[in-house]
C-alpha cells in the first residue's frame, strides 16, 4: 500500500497511488455508481406509483362530484314526494266520499 506525492514541474502536487489504492478508489467509485443507479431506480418508481395516486384521486374526486350533482336533487325529491303522498291521500278521501254518495261499499 503505497500513495506517493510528487511535485510538478509546473508547481502542482502529483498523487501516484499503489494497486490496493486504486483497488479501493475503484471500489468506490463502482459503489457510487450502483447507488446513484438505486437512486435513480427509486425515484422512477416512486414517481410511478405518485402518478397511480394522483390518478385514482382524480378518479375519487369525479365520482364524488357525480355523488355531489345527485345529492343536490335529494331536497327537491323529498318535497315531490311530499306532494304525491298528500295527493294520493286526497284521491283516497275522495273515492271514499264519492262511494259513500252513491251508496257503494
Amino acid at each position: 500500500m503505497t500513495m506517493e506525492a510528487q511535485p510538478n514541474q509546473d508547481g502542482r502536487t502529483r498523487l501516484s497511488l499503489g494497486p490496493v489504492e486504486k483497488w479501493i478508489v475503484s471500489a468506490f467509485a463502482g459503489f457510487m455508481v450502483a447507488g446513484g443507479y438505486w437512486l435513480i431506480s427509486s425515484m422512477q418508481l416512486v414517481l410511478t406509483q405518485q402518478q397511480v395516486t394522483n390518478q385514482q384521486v382524480m378518479t375519487v374526486q369525479q365520482q364524488l362530484q357525480t355523488i355531489n350533482t345527485q345529492l343536490a336533487d335529494v331536497p327537491a325529491l323529498k318535497i315531490e314526494l311530499a306532494k304525491v303522498a298528500l295527493q294520493t291521500e286526497q284521491n283516497k278521501q275522495d273515492i271514499r266520499e264519492l262511494k259513500q254518495l252513491r251508496g257503494i261499499k
